[in-house]
């Protein structure tokens, strides 16, 4: 599990910092609303770190844990530096941080350690809720392809 999560963890991180980088040059960075765009990147990501789990431990389906504790290792694994990615970003870029607060409604109680937190948080909300509903679909679809009876134990 450990090298599924690191390989699809680090993925995770080059889509999140590849993804604000971009966003950054064609200076669509202050809308907040292309951050769906990390969201399909993260479950697209999370879905095939635990697939590929489930595909090399075939014992573990309908075992929600351990899907879960994947999807949540490779997400810890891409969020947690990206979020540190943020807060130095911010920390550099006063201009961008200065727009955060005047246009959010409790930017004054930002500084870019909070406002990374928010990043983690979404990130790791978004972790949880996946990584379930990733377990889910991975494990239905494996039972449906692997649910035929062998015919020496069929009546």
């Amino acid at each position: 599990m450990n090298k599924i999560a690191i390989k699809y963890g680090l993925l995770l991180l080059a889509s999140f910092v590849g993804l604000f980088l971009l966003m950054h040059e064609v200076i669509q960075i202050r809308n907040y609303n292309l951050r769906i765009l990390n969201g399909f990147a993260h479950i697209g990501l999370i879905y095939m770190a635990i697939r590929r789990y489930r595909r090399e431990n075939p014992d573990t389906v309908n075992n929600y844990v351990s899907g879960v504790v994947t999807g949540m290792y490779a997400s810890i694994i891409g969020v947690l530096p990206f979020t540190a990615f943020v807060m130095f970003y911010l920390m550099g870029d006063n201009t961008f941080m200065n727009y955060i607060q005047d246009t959010i409604p409790i930017g004054k109680y930002f500084n870019p350690f909070t406002a990374s937190l928010f990043v983690f948080t979404e990130g790791i909300a978004v972790s949880l809720i996946g990584s379930y509903i990733a377990v889910r679909v991975i494990d239905m679809n494996f039972e449906q392809n692997h649910s035929e009876i062998p015919t020496e134990y069929a009546e």
